[in-house]
């Protein structure tokens, strides 16, 4: 393996995820780290083989990291010290915020908020919350790549979700249903009679509606592409201006008190809807459509089949929100 040139960095590939070091044999311990958009030069060195960034290439010259990185593998070991957990936690959040989806950070934020503020080398490992593992991982890996700290504790640990049946019964969505407790049952309402994910109803805007035509733009689709259902029964719930709405967790907790319905998540309501859609003899693949998951027309058919089923949609929507009538008119 040579040593590490200019030239041989720049012509370094990033991966498409994660992160590949190119170890420097010209001086043990010292390297740089490619990630999906970056390449910092690193150092591990002490002991303990604590692992330092040293910065990005190329504002950070070849030259430059291999002179830092030479002072600190000579100097003796130093005490060491460790972050405070709060304190990289809001760091993180906040940097967070500027790169990822607003769902994203909030999840984050629910799965790190009781987590105890202490120093980052005796957070608990024992954590079984695969939400928790998942934040923690991305924290320690954000830490890593700052600088701040030289380790993730939770690198190794396997996330396991548990996937979800839970299938609401026609009474229980009706008792969800009667709650009022604007701004967030009207969120609930639409998410209902849509199957639409949350991020998409929370952000709609009156702008994405044109005529009977109702497209999400790209911004809050997990698929990243734009998706058009056409307005039916639930134009009348849609708002005038967009929703202005926080508080997830103690809103769904009022809820459930005043419905008595329990253990569900707004999301079981996309199985609710698809679910009732099979019950009214509606196609899978106009489901599929409605709810922008379309594991039934994809690969090679999909980049053929361009057909939008708008119509079929309308049909499946109406027949729906018939149904959904019948059971909250008891």
């Amino acid at each position: 393996m040579a040593a590490l040139t200019e030239l041989s960095i720049r012509k370094f590939a990033h991966p498409e995820k994660g992160s590949v070091k190119h170890l420097d044999p010209s001086l043990p311990g010292f390297g740089i780290r490619c990630s999906v958009r970056s390449k910092s030069f690193f150092v591990m060195y002490g002991a303990d083989r604590r692992l330092k960034t040293l910065g990005k290439w190329p504002k950070l010259s070849l030259k430059d990291a291999r002179i830092a990185a030479r002072q600190l593998l000579a100097a003796p070991p130093a005490v060491r010290t460790s972050p405070k957990f709060g304190e990289m936690r809001e760091n993180f959040l906040a940097d967070c915020r500027l790169r990822l989806r607003p769902t994203t950070v909030e999840r984050y934020h629910y799965a790190l908020k009781n987590i105890a503020d202490t120093e980052l080398d005796v957070v608990s490992t024992n954590i079984a919350d695969p939400n928790q593992i998942k934040a923690l991982k991305a924290l320690f890996n954000w830490c890593i790549d700052h600088g701040f700290y030289d380790r993730n504790p939770f690198m190794r640990r396997k996330v396991k979700f548990v996937v979800r049946d839970r299938l609401l019964s026609d009474d229980e969505v009706a008792a969800i249903w009667h709650v009022e407790q604007a701004p967030y049952s009207d969120i609930v309402r639409l998410l209902l009679m849509t199957g639409q994910r949350r991020n998409q109803i929370w952000r709609f805007h009156p702008d994405w509606v044109e005529g009977d035509m109702l497209t999400f733009p790209t911004s809050v689709m997990k698929s990243k592409r734009p998706h058009t259902i056409p307005v039916t029964g639930f134009g009348a719930y849609l708002p005038k201006q967009p929703f202005v709405f926080n508080g997830w967790s103690k809103s769904k907790a009022r809820l459930d008190r005043r419905s008595g319905v329990a253990d569900w998540v707004l999301h079981d309501f996309r199985r609710y809807f698809s679910s009732t859609m099979a019950r009214l003899g509606v196609p899978l693949h106009v489901t599929e459509q409605i709810i922008d998951h379309r594991s039934q027309v994809s690969g090679v058919a999909a980049i053929y089949n361009r057909y939008t089923f708008l119509e079929e949609m309308r049909v499946a929507l109406i027949a729906y929100e018939e149904h959904l009538t019948s059971i909250t008119a008891r």
